[in-house]
């Protein structure tokens, strides 16, 4: 048995345990539940578990239901019809910028260890996850975060989480896959504090089929479901499935499906050479939920052709392979589907994602400007609407290549070249990337100190559309705030931040909320506020109550009691120490409530966060440092 001791409290109340199910500790009987899978669908085996609970305790499973409505949706589709839609609310990840961070998925995966941790406590009893091995890999995530919540809790004695069956699924066929399954597994263990995983014991666990509740609802089930368990079905509509698939998977963080998606995409091309692309369109238009965004470029057009579909299937195994650090490999794969690419744009497409990878990621900076150099002489050659957005893409890169080497003319030079290229495009794609071309503007100009000029561009953004939500004024107004407060104006920045602050309110985003409070109970700390710093400590601290987060409650705690004049409580250590998604933070905040007590004024006061120029954090606890392959 391994016990998490970062998290073990002294009563003893919550421990992981990683136990021969066949000897069940004494006390309550747990509540037993299989989330192995057969289908590799995003949150099958988290909507097993609440199923299972809200069972027991409906009462207690609708009450997180219905504060979480369009979170509840993804899990349950169609649960609250009148509920706003999730994507309206929440970010996305961008292939297009190999990045990997999504709102989205964050908030399902915390509504859902919300939804488990209550019911947990409202039964008063354990709670038994058999074939943890075998679980989809999106739900993995939510351990952890259901582990914090249940710390904050004072659930009854004898509640905890068991895991069985750790063993990482080797039935499946795919080597890639199955790598990122084992490298998932061992993150979320690590995470925990328990050893790594233990060697499957022969017929110890068989997955069944956990279809899971109102699975036939479920667009990625329906996708997956007739690309992997439908072998007669019709080439065309096979290899529409699997592209629906992929991009379903991308949005939800669901790296093995996508992997294996894809790779069955290669295979249905190669058992069908004369593959109608046509009837692939068709198909695809049939069976596509409306979900898809410019953050990914999957969509009916692309099947022009087998050669598009090979190359498009190589690219999207290479972006998996990079979100998952996997950087050699990404490069490997992209490698390939340039070998593939049947014209400029499509080869331009792959060149933008190797020229990132080896900016942004390896710092190979020859190497991507090479490939970024090729690419627009290729495009250059076909001129077109589509072409330009292609080099304007790579220019963007381009920029970020001189950023790194700390060219920042050069850099600014490349991202007006780009905004001239589709300046008076109006396409979905075009729009995206203005977007990131404004913001790099306007980022390059405050890291010159020109902060007004900074905020004028910066003010430039929101009248690209009139259709902005307030899930982008939340993240436009902290960096205009953030802004003011770099330039001294913080009773400007103060206004800013307060909006930021409502906009997460209205939005029900907690996660914001303890942010954006903490951060300026930073500010006004600093600047002798005291009172002021006090009132955004308590918002920091209620939300972080909310959310169920330790390390950010510590930080509040922190927060109140140095606005007050006083020493943070004895609890305030503790509370860091539960902490499992940020442990070297917690860590020194641990270090500075010692040196505090040692005499040392300062130590606590630069702890404590401070506003910056972006809102963008990663979500850090649902998120998983995935080691390297063996």
């Amino acid at each position: 048995m391994a016990a998490n001791t970062l998290v073990e409290l002294p009563q003893d109340t919550v421990v992981i345990h990683a136990d021969d199910p066949s000897s069940p500790p004494a006390g309550p009987a747990p509540v037993a539940v299989d989330v192995g899978t057969r289908l590799p669908v995003a949150f099958s085996s988290l909507r097993a578990v609440i199923a299972a609970l809200a069972d027991l305790v409906p009462e207690t499973v609708d009450e997180v239901a219905r504060r979480r409505r369009p979170e509840w949706n993804w899990l349950f589709p169609g649960t609250f019809p009148d509920a706003p839609l999730l994507a309206d609310l929440a970010g996305t990840p961008s292939e297009r910028r190999l990045h990997a961070e999504s709102e989205q998925v964050f908030r399902v995966l915390d509504t859902a260890a919300e939804a488990i941790a209550a019911a947990l406590v409202a039964t008063g009893r354990p709670l038994l996850l058999r074939g943890v091995g075998h679980a989809d890999i999106v739900s993995l995530r939510a351990l952890p975060r259901l582990v914090e919540r249940l710390t904050l809790s004072a659930p009854p004695a004898g509640v905890r989480v068991m895991l069985a069956d750790l063993a990482p699924d080797s039935t499946r066929p795919s080597a890639l896959a199955g790598d990122i399954r084992r490298r998932t597994l061992a993150a979320v263990l690590d995470r925990l504090g328990l050893d790594a995983a233990p060697a499957a014991r022969p017929g110890a666990y068989t997955p069944g089929t956990l279809a899971g509740p109102v699975a036939q609802d479920v667009a990625e089930h329906r996708q997956l479901t007739e690309a992997f368990e439908a072998p007669d079905v019709e080439h065309e509509r096979a290899v529409a499935a699997a592209l629906l698939a992929i991009r379903s998977c991308f949005f939800n963080a669901n790296y093995e499906g996508g992997i294996l998606a894809a790779e069955l995409l290669l295979e249905r091309l190669d058992a069908a050479p004369a593959l109608d692309t046509a009837r692939v369109a068709e198909h695809f238009a049939a069976m596509d939920p409306g979900d898809g965004t410019p953050a990914i470029g999957i969509y009916a057009e692309v099947a022009e052709s087998p050669a598009h579909l090979r190359a498009l299937a190589l690219r999207c195994v290479g972006v998996v392979r990079a979100l998952v650090q996997d950087l050699e490999g990404a490069r490997e794969e992209f490698g390939r589907a340039l070998a593939e690419a049947p014209d400029a744009v499509s080869e331009a497409r792959i060149l933008l994602l190797r020229a990132l990878l080896a900016v942004k990621r390896t710092g190979t900076l020859e190497e991507g400007i090479a490939d970024i150099e090729h690419g627009l002489a290729e495009l250059a050659k076909v001129p077109s609407p589509v072409s330009s957005v292609e080099q304007a893409w790579l220019r963007n890169v381009r920029a970020l290549a001189h950023v790194r080497a700390k060219e920042y003319p050069q850099a600014m030079r490349e991202e007006k070249l780009a905004v001239g290229l589709i300046s008076k495009l109006h396409s979905a794609d075009a729009t995206h990337l203005k977007i990131n071309l404004i913001s790099n503007i306007s980022v390059l100009q405050e890291m010159g100190k020109k902060y007004e000029l900074a905020s004028a561009t910066w003010d430039h953004f929101a009248k690209i559309s009139s259709n902005w939500g307030d899930s982008f004024f939340k993240h436009h107004h902290y960096r205009a705030a953030g802004l003011s407060y770099l330039s001294g104006d913080a009773d400007h920045a103060l206004i800013g931040f307060h909006s930021v602050y409502d906009l997460a309110c209205k939005l029900d985003d907690h996660f914001h909320q303890q942010i954006v409070a903490t951060e300026v109970g930073g500010m006004l700390l600093g600047q002798g506020e005291l009172d002021r710093a006090a009132e955004w400590y308590e918002r920091a601290e209620a939300a972080a109550v909310v959310m169920g987060d330790p390390y950010y409650l510590a930080l509040a705690k922190t927060g109140r009691a140095l606005a007050a004049g006083e020493a943070p409580g004895a609890d305030v250590k503790e509370l860091a120490s539960r902490s499992l998604a940020f442990r070297p933070e917690a860590a020194k905040l641990i270090a500075a409530l010692d040196a505090a007590a040692g005499g040392d004024d300062a130590a606590l006061p630069a702890a404590l966060p401070k506003p910056t120029s972006k809102l963008n954090r990663p979500f850090r606890l649902i998120a998983l440092d995935l080691a390297p392959s063996a």
